[in-house]
């Protein structure tokens, strides 16, 4: 997506959150969703990659905003089809990915799940997302806020996000999934509006429903160890089947050239035979035409 317009962060609304502990923000989501995009207008600052750069690992960065130190988390995003049909992304992704849970100790205060808003999202796209949310256990939901990017107002259609969230079954019931917590940051904010300011009240309001508590790093990172050990299990179980496979097909082909062999062996046995009594035909009617011509001469 475009980049998505740098957000004053003065406060025109009077919003004051200094309160608040230090924001740790991890950002989720499909490939090109505007993930970096979303870091860069929260944290006021290009702080990552530029529209169009693939984020292939986990990059955090932090700033001051609202007068309160934020760290926020880039991550790597997945395709929403996978040329093999089955998983979003592959094993790498889904580690590196979890692996951001380790560039913010002691753990996150929200999963930003980032999504462009799209009237086509169907049932595929949201099992996606839920398939890496997952990834952070099943607490994570209760740490999750869904934000919508949107390049245009007209996306909407004359109604509300709230509106069209509603319309749509798959983006409600993911939505539904994260308590009912969206947000949206759009490239033509109007003036005076300060999205980023109203996403912070968002996950403070989350925070507090969650009792200051946080998604915790080292319980997502043993949840990522052990799924690396099913996963190196599986690799390994894969790897014995290739090789059992590769056995079978080299002795069903080495059975198979046994067979051709006996066969030219047995054909020219075969041939042999039929030469031998073909010369042996030939000696009898040569000897029988020899004795009459003796005869004859007699």
């Amino acid at each position: 997506m475009d980049e998505i317009t740098d957000i004053s962060h003065s406060h025109e609304q009077g919003i004051n959150l200094s309160d608040c502990p230090k924001l740790r923000l991890v950002l989720v989501g499909v490939t090109e969703a505007g993930k970096s995009a979303v870091g860069n207008a929260i944290l006021g600052k290009k702080a990552f990659d530029e529209v169009g750069v693939k984020t292939r690992v986990s990059f955090p960065c932090q700033g001051l905003v609202k007068e309160q130190q934020v760290l926020v988390v880039d991550t790597p995003g997945w395709e929403w089809f996978n040329v093999n049909g089955s998983s979003a992304s592959v094993w790498p992704v889904k580690k590196e990915i979890m692996r951001s849970m380790s560039l913010c100790q002691p753990g996150a205060h929200a999963l930003l799940l980032v999504v462009p808003l799209s009237f086509s999202f169907s049932q595929r796209e949201r099992r996606a997302v839920e398939e890496h949310v997952e990834l952070f256990g099943p607490e994570a939901w209760s740490y999750s806020l869904v934000l919508f990017t949107i390049l245009d107002r007209k996306q909407l259609r004359g109604s509300t996000l709230k509106q069209e969230v509603k319309l749509n079954v798959e983006l409600n019931r993911l939505v539904g999934n994260c308590g009912g917590r969206f947000h949206a940051l759009y490239s033509n904010p109007k003036a005076g509006e300060d999205q980023v300011a109203e996403l912070l009240v968002k996950i403070t309001k989350m925070m507090a429903t969650n009792g200051e508590t946080m998604l915790y790093s080292e319980k997502v990172l043993e949840q990522a160890r052990e799924m690396e050990k099913e996963e190196e299990r599986k690799l390994e179980e894969e790897r014995k089947k290739r090789e059992e496979n590769i056995h079978k097909v080299r002795e069903a082909l080495k059975a198979k050239e046994l067979r051709r062999s006996r066969r030219r062996t047995d054909q020219q046995i075969l041939d042999n035979e039929e030469q031998e009594d073909s010369a042996r035909d030939n000696q009898s009617i040569s000897d029988k035409i020899n004795f009459l011509q003796s005869c004859k001469q007699q």
